[in-house]
């Protein structure tokens, strides 16, 4: 492999030790650096970071008025998710933690499901038949476990596709999060395991969640590779998930990937990070921030400029309250929410269920008129 991977049998890595491309202004640090993720994979993977962007900007301020539910908001790490996605085949499967909406989008969910799913609608779980991205987990790690069971399905079934899944620097606490890896590790399945490590558990700092020197370090105790890489660097994401990923698709087995970011914003939109760090903490860290540093390397390479940048923030903002406003048109339910979007074919006893709940539903409206 090009890249300079973690030993399976390393344990102690210094933390210091992870791929960085682009500097703080969006200069490339080595100016011979090969690169072979393309212009165009560029400029397409930076739209969706401003989709992202705009996105949760819009969203915050809606849940701010009561007109959107507690989310959990991705400011910050839109590079790597795109880069992540941006590697993925059609038929791959993305499977998302609860921070994953620029992936999501990227790897296709419509954005109208976003508004639709944060709003508390099943239907925003309903993913187009074309697509292959599982609805999103909430319970902490439990992606990891579903990921390494497709990626067995996918063996088993002899195809080249691969699976790949998030999850947080907290949820790498978590047993499902070693359970996993350790299962896709013994019997080799095609699967890209990520951290977004973004500093915080809520409001627990990372030196506070485990005395490993890295995450990445945590893959030696299931026996596959690691690698690790600036997340606010679109650039470098791009490139090294894209060989993280060929790895695993070559039947190799799984890998681990952390991603080194920063969470911008609060934990969800209940949460107030002033309670736990300063903004001068926050504002030293935001200089690495991945939208400043990859407009910047587009318009270096000539492929942007200002106003194509102005445009592009414009138009997505449209897009976003385009989508929300078309959202809330279907922003409806009923109780068959409840049951209807969980099995091909629903089981006799959810039926039976479901039955008795309708029937107590039309009791209920009968004595209430």
């Amino acid at each position: 492999m090009k890249y300079k991977y973690i030993d399976k049998d390393k344990i102690w890595i210094d933390k210091n030790d992870f791929h960085r491309f682009l500097d703080i202004d969006g200069k490339l640090i080595n100016p011979k650096q090969k690169i072979i993720t393309t212009n165009k994979m560029l400029l397409k993977a930076y739209e969706y970071m401003v989709l992202s962007r705009q996105q949760d900007t819009y969203m915050t301020q809606l849940q701010r008025q009561g007109r959107m539910l507690t989310f959990a908001p991705n400011f910050g790490e839109e590079a790597l998710q795109v880069a992540a996605a941006l590697s993925l085949k059609k038929e791959d499967w993305l499977l998302p933690s609860f921070r994953n909406n620029a992936a999501m989008l990227m790897k296709g969910v419509p954005l109208i499901n976003q508004f639709l799913y944060w709003n508390g609608n099943e239907k925003g779980n309903i993913i187009p038949e074309d697509v292959n991205v599982f609805p999103v987990n909430i319970v902490i790690a439990t992606q990891y476990s579903h990921a390494a069971g497709v990626a067995f399905a996918l063996k088993q079934q002899k195809k080249k596709a691969i699976a790949m899944t998030f999850i947080g620097d907290g949820g790498t606490s978590e047993g499902e999060f070693y359970e996993a890896m350790n299962f896709a590790s013994v019997h080799s399945w095609p699967v890209v395991f990520c951290i977004n490590n973004n500093q915080w558990a809520i409001s627990t700092p990372t030196k506070m969640q485990t005395n490993a020197k890295t995450l990445a370090a945590k893959a030696a105790a299931v026996g596959i590779p690691a690698i690790r890489v600036d997340g606010n660097d679109l650039l470098a994401s791009a490139e090294i998930i894209k060989e993280a990923t060929d790895y695993v698709r070559n039947d190799n087995g799984p890998i681990l990937v952390e991603f080194i970011t920063w969470r911008q914003g609060p934990h969800t939109t209940s949460d107030n990070p002033r309670v736990y760090r300063t903004e001068e903490v926050e504002k030293e860290n935001e200089k690495w921030e991945p939208m400043k540093r990859a407009k910047n390397y587009l318009i270096s390479l000539k492929i942007w400029d200002e106003k194509k940048d102005k445009k592009l923030w414009s138009d997505k903002l449209e897009e976003v309250k385009n989508a929300y406003q078309e959202s809330l048109k279907l922003n409806s339910s009923s109780i068959d929410d409840i049951f209807d979007h969980t099995f091909e074919n629903m089981p006799e006893e959810l039926k039976e269920q479901k039955e008795y709940v309708l029937k107590f539903e039309s009791m209920k409206e009968a004595n209430n008129g």
